[in-house]
């Protein structure tokens, strides 16, 4: 247990951190990713917790599971309780929603963000993935003070948006659009791109393994074929294992050679 990690009322705790698990073969393998990239690269004393969608809670610590839903109530409604819960703690200055097959990769990203969210003025940060053709910030990641947590427009339910295509899509996020003026963007920064969509690295802080507890399938592929000319839509899935294994055979290697091109 990370020394850092105490009880969720300790005023010390600066950081509130919480993560929502789906039905998944992989949850052990993404718990133990998470867990040692966040002790890892987090200094500043924080809280874990965690929201299960009809999952085994057992591979879990007990005290970092927050709310066992019986069954799988969706991610935006996992989100939902996540925001209700986040925004009645009022002792820590900021606040991290992360999907399950997401970590951050760089040690101190927390201060890297509050000094960027402060320079820009903004008081979210999430990455808005272009690489899928999106406009919105997407719920991979989102970190927030408490004047970004607390604004009653911040939410993750469906909602129709256009994308660079020009067309309209119905995505989780796609509501954020009513706060991007407020938010920071963190973009893909991959020095290696094994993938159009997985395996990304976003503004060198944070890691997205991309559809980790579903299956390996993108709107930019399947839908538009937009990147034929290097991934075949009917045969990219193979990739989907290939990148999972080289991950868990050699976790901080393979981020590292994301980050770095090493």
């Amino acid at each position: 247990m990370n020394k850092l990690v105490a009880n969720i009322n300790d005023k010390n705790h600066k950081l509130l951190i919480m993560t929502v698990y789906a039905p998944s073969v992989l949850n052990e393998h993404w718990y133990s990713l998470q867990k040692h990239f966040i002790e890892k690269n987090t200094l500043i004393p924080y809280d874990f917790k965690i929201i299960t969608n009809n999952v085994n809670s057992s591979i879990f610590e007990d005290e970092e599971v927050f709310v066992v839903n019986k069954m799988n109530i969706g991610h935006p409604a996992a989100i939902e309780q996540m925001l209700e819960h986040m925004r009645g703690q009022n002792s820590y200055d900021s606040y991290l929603i992360l999907d399950s097959d997401a970590f951050p990769v760089r040690p101190g990203w927390h201060d890297i963000l509050d000094q960027q969210m402060k320079r820009f003025k903004k008081n979210i940060a999430s990455p808005i993935r272009y690489e899928n053709l999106d406009v919105f910030p997407h719920p991979c990641f989102v970190y927030m003070n408490k004047e970004g947590l607390n604004n009653p427009k911040v939410n993750f339910n469906y909602n129709k948006v256009k994308n660079l295509m020009g067309d309209m899509i119905d995505e989780v996020g796609g509501a954020m659009t009513e706060v991007i003026d407020d938010v920071l963007p963190l973009l893909r920064s991959n020095r290696i791109n094994l993938h159009p969509m997985a395996a990304a690295i976003y503004h060198h802080l944070f890691y997205h393994h991309a559809a980790g507890s579903r299956g390996f399938d993108f709107r930019v592929i399947k839908e538009y074929n937009y990147c034929s000319h290097w991934i075949n839509a009917d045969t990219h899935e193979k990739y989907g294992r290939q990148l999972f294994d080289a991950l868990i055979q050699d976790p901080d290697n393979f981020i590292d050679k994301l980050m770095h091109g090493l």
